[in-house]
C-alpha cells in the first residue's frame, strides 16, 4: 500500500537523531502536570527479547528470551519506564550486546552486562529529572553480583 510505504520510507530515511527526539519527548512529559515525575514514582527496569534468525544483525546472539521462555537466537533490549501507578511511560532503552560480539568476550572493556546497562539507564533517568522513591526490576540478571 502506498501510504504504508511512504510511512516506512519516512521512518527509515529521516535524518533525525533519536536521542534528541527522545530527550524532547521526556522534556514535554516533565513539563505537563498530568505526567510530571515526582518523588512518589518508581523507575522500572526490564529486559525483553525477540527472536531473530541469522548472525549478521548487531546485538543478535543465543540468549534467554523471556517471551519464548527459553534460550534462543535473538535480540534483548534493557528498558526503563517511569510510573506512579496512575501514569506509565518509557524513558530509555539500550540493546544488550552478547559477549561473543567483542574481541575479548566478557573481559573486553566495551562489554556491558545487563545489570551494568540497567544501572546506567536508571542513573540516566534520574539525571534527566525523573525523581523516584525506588528503582525496581522484575528479576535478578544473569550471573552477576553487581
Amino acid at each position: 500500500m502506498p501510504g504504508v510505504q511512504r510511512l516506512q520510507f519516512f521512518l527509515s530515511e529521516s535524518p533525525w537523531e533519536t536521542e534528541q527526539v527522545n530527550d524532547r519527548r521526556l522534556e514535554l512529559l516533565r513539563e505537563r502536570p498530568a505526567t510530571a515525575p515526582h518523588d512518589g514514582g518508581v523507575i522500572v527496569i526490564d529486559d525483553s527479547g525477540n527472536r531473530k534468525d541469522g548472525t549478521a544483525t548487531v546485538h543478535v546472539g543465543r540468549q534467554w528470551l523471556g517471551r519464548l521462555g527459553k534460550t534462543d537466537n535473538g535480540i534483548v533490549t534493557v528498558t526503563t519506564v517511569w510510573t506512579d501507578g496512575r501514569v506509565y511511560y518509557p524513558l530509555h532503552a539500550q540493546p544488550y550486546t552478547p559477549a561473543h560480539h567483542f574481541a575479548r568476550g566478557r573481559s573486553d572493556p566495551a562489554f556491558r552486562t545487563k545489570p551494568q546497562l540497567s544501572a546506567a539507564l536508571a542513573a540516566r533517568a534520574k539525571e534527566a529529572g525523573f525523581a523516584c522513591r525506588a528503582v525496581v526490576a522484575d528479576c535478578a540478571y544473569s550471573t552477576s553480583d553487581d
